[in-house]
């Protein structure tokens, strides 16, 4: 009896890793587009550096794979890409600043293994390290707006900001247990109202206090209007910073004419590197999962590195993303040649003239017509491309479209034409 994969984990199919590489192929084009170049660190990593207080905090801590060398050493699997970048930053002193890199690579949760959550998955982290200014926010949004726009997503990209967060705790008169509070209030979504009351009760929050947390939380109406209504009620020096802050970057954001930004007061993200800006992309008429999330993380680089180094950044949810994008290709090869009765030194030349232009595949079994088309068929296959003794001596193929069933004789280069085309 073969083994099961380890739950948490999973093998990818053919189809389902063309689907997630056509998505990340994507995103990457976009990230370029905007000037973000990539790099690559270690799965494996000093526990130091991701237990570090400038981290993602206790709860993700708790999820980090522990694990010690021949050599005794204190070892952890990253369990997020940005706590990498800090790493990274340090050996490279000498980069030029402002610095956008983007990074592709899988990470490790040590946590409940439920439906929705896995032991390992990809990340698409992209990060402006280096810059103070909301113009780095506004690159990041952009970039969710217009690769979600690529993969026709509906979407909207929930805004807030961390000083919102604090300013409204201290509006409820909460100095201590600060970032305990905020994991409360960032599972409204999945708890409600009642759960998160309950929660905070249960953290010794008083009946006022909690009423007064919910009085920000339910503020609606347009960006406009909410930014208004948190300008009247928060009146300490870090809600107005968050106000001030969120004011410039709704600036921008009508400037770039980006439609899909709403202020949603209650939307917290629960990582407590965060200093700023905070944002979350959902595609509800798809799936209620969040399809990308980031924000402003001012201290986690600036403390490892001794030096100040202001950042923001984003991630995109590969796994959520693809589970809601529908698609029927099972193959990147764009057209399969079948050799009837033609000797290899033959039909090879004519696999590397195709080869010069197109992805190309070929039978290696020596099969007949009808099983080989059959193959085509099942792997979605476009294009078949028959080669038997009467193409051989006109120099051509029959080209059969597998969608249409048409066939032509064509010549190596209209072959190479009509496929490309």
């Amino acid at each position: 009896m073969g083994e099961e994969s380890l739950k948490g984990t999973k093998n990818y199919s053919t189809k389902e890793q063309i689907l997630r590489e056509d998505i990340i192929k994507t995103i990457r084009e976009v990230l370029e587009k905007y000037g973000f170049n990539p790099i690559e660190t270690p799965i494996l990593q000093p526990y130091s550096l991701l237990s570090s207080k400038y981290g993602g905090g206790e709860e993700i801590l708790k999820e980090c794979y522990k694990l010690k060398d021949q050599g005794k050493r204190s070892l952890g699997l990253r369990y997020e890409l940005t706590i990498t970048l800090a790493g990274f930053l340090k050996e490279n002193q000498n980069l030029k600043i402002p610095f956008k890199r983007y990074e592709i690579g899988k990470v490790f949760r040590d946590g409940p293994i439920k439906q929705s959550r896995v032991r390992e998955f990809t990340q698409i982290d992209f990060d402006v390290a280096g810059v103070k200014s909301e113009l780095a926010e506004l690159e990041i949004i952009s970039i969710f707006e217009e690769v979600f726009k690529k993969l026709n997503f509906e979407i909207e990209i929930q805004l807030n900001n961390r000083k919102i967060l604090i300013g409204m705790l201290e509006y409820a008169g909460i100095e201590n247990n600060q970032n305990s509070v905020i994991l409360s209030i960032d599972k409204l979504e999945k708890i409600r109202k009642a759960g998160v009351e309950k929660e905070l009760q249960e953290k010794g929050l008083k009946e006022e206090q909690t009423e007064k947390i919910f009085e920000v939380l339910e503020i609606k109406g347009t960006n406009e209007e909410i930014l208004s209504k948190l300008g009247e009620l928060l009146k300490t020096e870090t809600g107005k910073e968050g106000v001030e802050e969120l004011e410039k970057l709704f600036e921008l954001i009508e400037v770039n004419n980006l439609e899909k930004v709403k202020l949603v007061p209650s939307l917290a993200r629960g990582l407590n590197y965060y200093t700023g800006t905070i944002y979350e992309v959902f595609s509800k008429e798809k799936t209620n999962s969040s399809l990308g999330a980031g924000g402003r993380f001012d201290e986690l680089l600036s403390k490892s590195l001794g030096r100040d180094m202001p950042s923001v950044g984003g991630s995109f949810g590969l796994d959520a993303i693809s589970s809601v994008i529908e698609s029927d290709k099972k193959s990147n090869t764009q057209v399969y040649l079948i050799p009837v009765g033609i000797p290899n030194e033959k039909f090879l030349p004519i696999v590397k003239k195709l080869r010069e232009k197109l992805n190309v595949d070929f039978d290696l079994s020596g099969r007949g017509i009808s099983k080989n088309l059959e193959f085509a068929n099942a792997n979605n296959i476009p294009f078949c491309a028959i080669l038997g003794e009467k193409e051989m001596k006109e120099g051509k193929v029959k080209l059969k479209d597998m969608n249409t069933r048409e066939e032509n004789l064509l010549s190596i280069e209209e072959v190479v034409k009509i496929i490309q085309g």
